[in-house]
């Protein structure tokens, strides 16, 4: 089990889920109103090591030790226990947010993101893309989506 002596390195030793999951997504929010998440912030070109050494953003020790099959992305939930939940933004990577005007039009949005197998990060009433291009791409590609859906498009980040 993990140690949460000071003196070690509270062990991370796999991916539990992602915050944008629904069975995630509550338990997280609870957390944080209560205090109790925290963050590791991962530099993009890090993110695709399995072994790394990281303080939270509270300053929590934490060793990150992944088996080869998992891969951190931004939203990797690693650590809960009821008390305490750490989750992984990984920097530096470019984000165009979307707010859909209904749910009905999240959903289109949603739908088309993932036909074009987008990286989506879902916030509360947003929706954050990746861009792993030039944004002009996404744009193009959202264009042809503004007949089928309301939303703003709030800009590369």
């Amino acid at each position: 089990m993990n140690d949460h002596s000071p003196s070690a390195p509270l062990m991370l030793q796999t991916v539990l889920g992602l915050a944008s999951e629904p069975e995630w997504h509550d338990l997280l929010h609870v957390l944080d109103h209560k205090g109790a998440l925290e963050y590791i912030s991962i530099p993009e070109a890090g993110a695709a090591r399995k072994r790394l050494r990281l303080a939270t953003d509270r300053g929590r020790d934490c060793a990150i030790a992944l088996p080869r099959e998992q891969a951190l992305r931004d939203g990797a939930v690693l650590f809960h226990d009821g008390q305490l939940a750490i989750v992984v933004r990984i920097d530096g990577a470019a984000r165009m947010r979307l707010r859909p005007a209904t749910v009905s039009d999240a959903m289109r949005l949603g739908h088309w993101c993932g036909n074009l197998h987008w990286k989506v990060v879902f916030g509360d009433g947003v929706m954050d893309i990746i861009l792993d291009g030039p944004s002009e791409r996404y744009l193009d590609r959202l264009r042809d989506l503004h007949g089928l859906a309301d939303f703003e498009i709030m800009g590369p980040e």
